[in-house]
């Protein structure tokens, strides 16, 4: 950056490291000339979008040039019967990422706290840094499961929030109701609670806690997205779920139009397809199970996880594991930005056919 650039930027963001989001396929074909590629990188789904939102993506294209309806009425409209809410106790966002900017935008001051978990989505730190608050990051235990009584040890009177990742990204651990029930009971009233649950949909555990059933009493917002088991990543869309008095804050501060007509869409007919989204639950489950026997042969340690990826620890340094991969045309996940070493990497769960190509070169390059 220049000197004269450095000194007008604000003092806040230089403390940044950029976002750095899994290798796109574009890349990789302009890097090495490749037709074929597999991406397992993202933790986008495998199997796509519904065909009926394709459908109405389609239909609904002549219409850009219109502005969208900016309170996306009719998508509030359906969550709020899916969820069993009032359409005020709901706001959309450019991808749930932009809900959880507004929270943190709206309920911090400078110097504020913010108690994260670590390793995790790095979307919370920059975010806190941008707003000039101070991310208080804890340690998950050692074999990534979530420390609620640990966490709780950090809060000092300039807490303000508590971000929960549940399932985390990138360990797939979760947070099961009893501790989450205890810890909601236990921290103070003024401290509010932002619960990321992207990866709900993909949860097979019974005992698995979500903060949506105490959106009602509790001063705390769940964050959920199309990006995943939706597959509607490219067209970036998300809600938050809170009290409507914490709804009324964040409008106050959405940015007009932030969803497109193409998005609302898109997301109103992939939320009424459920038997897509149940169709790729089942794909998911199945698959974990083969990757987790298949890797488990190649000596790669795998951690439990709840979500539609898996993060692996090899006995040696995963760097060239992964360069050597996408020379072969797949891409995963390195997770040396998210603060875990360089042994570890993160695979999102595929097709059986995808699978099987990256446990055939895995086989061939760790032996």
């Amino acid at each position: 950056m220049g000197k004269k650039i450095e000194k007008l930027v604000k003092e806040s963001l230089k403390n940044i490291t950029p976002y750095v989001p899994g290798k796109p396929i574009e890349e990789l074909k302009r890097e090495l000339k490749l037709k074929k590629i597999i991406k397992l990188a993202s933790n986008e789904n495998p199997l796509g979008a519904s065909k009926k939102a394709v459908k109405v993506i389609k239909e609904k294209a002549k219409e850009i040039f219109r502005y969208p309806d900016s309170s996306g009425f009719y998508l509030k409209k359906a969550l709020s019967e899916h969820l069993n809410v009032f359409p005020e106790n709901i706001i959309l966002g450019n991808g749930s990422s932009e809900v959880i900017s507004m929270f943190i935008r709206a309920f911090t001051n400078p110097g504020d706290e913010i108690i994260l978990p670590y390793p995790s989505f790095l979307i919370y730190r920059i975010l806190s840094y941008e707003n000039m608050v101070n991310p208080v990051e804890v340690p998950l235990d050692e074999d990534f499961s979530y420390n609620l009584e640990k966490m709780k040890k950090f809060i000092t009177p300039r807490t303000k929030i508590i971000i929960l990742c549940n399932p985390n990204n990138p360990t797939g651990t979760y947070i099961n109701k009893y501790q989450l029930e205890k810890f909601l009971k236990e921290i103070p009233e003024d401290i509010l609670v932002l619960s990321d649950e992207a990866y709900f949909e993909y949860v097979e555990e019974e005992d698995f806690g979500s903060c949506f059933p105490y959106i009602k009493k509790k001063n705390l917002m769940v964050t959920r997205t199309f990006s995943k088991i939706y597959g509607l990543a490219g067209l970036r869309i998300g809600y938050g779920i809170a009290r409507k008095e914490i709804i009324e804050v964040l409008e106050k501060i959405r940015p007009p139009f932030n969803t497109t007509t193409l998005a609302q869409e898109a997301a109103l007919a992939a939320l009424q397809d459920q038997e897509h989204v149940k169709f790729s639950f089942i794909n998911n489950s199945r698959e974990k199970k083969y990757l987790f026997n298949q890797l488990g042969k190649l000596g790669i340690q795998c951690y439990p996880t709840q979500t539609n990826f898996i993060l692996c620890r090899l006995k040696t340094k995963a760097t060239p594991i992964i360069k050597k991969l996408e020379k072969n045309g797949i891409i995963i996940r390195g997770v040396k930005p998210f603060g875990l070493g360089d042994k570890f990497f993160r695979i999102t769960i595929g097709k059986r056919e995808e699978n099987r190509y990256l446990i055939k070169n895995l086989k061939i390059f760790l032996k």
